[in-house]
């Protein structure tokens, strides 16, 4: 009795760690593990704020290509206050209005349609929906992040995504003609109840979207910073095309897209016994199985190269001290905390880190302290040099703080090796 109540809670140990959180299967092995780490999202309200350290260690499940780390924290903790907002990037905004403007384009919308995205964040996407007079539901867990989105008059679920709540939205609104859901499932520590919700959501002509970074791009990118506790799981085309026929869903098209440094698009509906599968996905898992996402050697050798990497951003750090650099952060992502944590970075390296989001100024990284600045600050302090942490809109940054500093700052990026960033 026991072990029912365990398996059925959103919050398991092993799982990530000795059994698959896709497909259950226990042949996992070891790709990366970067030790203890503070959670990357969760900022410090004072520089000597108590702060607490999990395992970050990436596994891959070798029956269905999950890429996955175990479950160390809730998603209670890191969601409910979460300060990342996808419309702080003029990159993200294009993005998802380009995709808004493509589905109306396709999809022959009637008046009673509407539109779900599962984890809406600030509205930055559903709000291109609003000026076609389309109906859209919006689900998104941090409370601080929903009522930005109910403030553009979004209808917004503050709920972590469940089959029982998309039920309850079946029972209401019936099936929706679309649903979007970016880079949510990797968020997800339950992934088999989240593969149930779509399940039970996908009507006939229901067509789902899902956008997440690609874990071949991880590996052959060296995009090991995108490694952090809020990602349960590092989706592949062949983990989604195996996981989602085992939940009632067809993936019948992969598109491959820039977005957040190499992202892919699957798009899924209803499994049937008459499913059309576009050749992209075959194609994809083909480039996926070349790649070597499947083969323990291929990370092995992706481990040893991350540790140089690592060594070599910390040596850059402690050189620029020496030589009397002005060294400045800029984006106070998660990939930020990952690199950083990861060399254990010492507070006198750094001496800030800019951010355009109110949400993050005046809070300070973990766990040493590095505080946040607007960047009318870091423009004051005259930076010899600025490390761009969100490598993935390097040029967008780049772009934008060229304007403001010294034409003889310089600009730097640690991935996939420490290298100026030239406009």
């Amino acid at each position: 009795m026991a072990d029912e109540i365990i398996k059925s809670m959103p919050f398991i140990v092993g799982r990530g760690e000795t059994y698959c959180r896709g497909c259950s299967g226990e042949k996992l092995f070891s790709a990366l593990d970067l030790g203890e780490l503070p959670i990357a999202n969760e900022l410090l309200l004072t520089p000597k704020g108590g702060i607490e350290k999990f395992p970050l260690h990436l596994r891959i499940c070798t029956d269905c290509g999950l890429g996955q780390v175990a479950d160390v924290v809730t998603p209670e903790r890191i969601f409910r206050d979460y300060r990342y907002l996808s419309s702080m990037s003029s990159t993200f905004l294009k993005h998802a209005s380009d995709f808004v403007t493509s589905q109306m384009e396709s999809l022959s919308f009637l008046p009673n349609d509407w539109v779900l995205e599962i984890a809406s964040n600030d509205g930055y996407l559903l709000r291109n929906f609003l000026p076609h007079g389309i109906k859209t539901i919006g689900i998104e867990p941090a409370e601080n992040v929903a009522e930005l989105s109910r403030s553009l008059g979004i209808e917004t679920i503050s709920e972590f995504f469940s089959s029982q709540l998309a039920s309850g939205l079946i029972q209401k609104f019936g099936f929706p003609k679309l649903i979007v859901a970016n880079n949510v499932m990797a968020h997800v520590p339950d992934l088999m109840d989240f593969l149930k919700g779509l399940d039970v959501l996908c009507g006939p002509d229901t067509k789902i979207s899902i956008e997440n970074p690609s874990l071949s791009n991880i590996l052959v990118g060296m995009q090991f910073d995108t490694i952090y506790h809020e990602h349960y799981s590092y989706l592949s085309a062949s983990s989604v095309a195996k996981l989602s026929k085992l939940y009632g869903l067809n993936l019948y098209k992969v598109e491959q897209l820039a977005i957040h440094g190499g992202s892919n698009r699957y798009w899924l509906s209803k499994l049937t016994a008459n499913n059309f599968i576009e050749d992209s996905v075959e194609e994809v898992i083909a480039r996926e199985i070349q790649d070597g996402i499947f083969a323990p050697k291929s990370w092995i050798t992706y481990s040893e190269r991350v540790q140089e990497i690592l060594q070599n951003f910390h040596l850059w750090l402690i050189d620029s001290k020496k030589a009397n650099g002005r060294v400045y952060g800029y984006g106070a992502a998660a990939k930020a905390s990952t690199i950083l944590n990861s060399i254990d970075a010492e507070i006198d390296l750094i001496s800030a880190i800019a951010d355009v989001s109110l949400e993050k100024q005046n809070r300070f990284m973990p766990p040493h302290g590095i505080k946040i600045i607007a960047l009318t600050e870091l423009v004051s302090k005259e930076p010899t040099d600025v490390i761009i942490f969100p490598w993935n809109i390097k040029m967008e940054i780049a772009m934008n703080l060229s304007q403001v500093l010294s034409p003889k700052t310089r600009l730097w990026c640690a991935i996939p090796f420490m290298h100026e960033v030239r406009i």
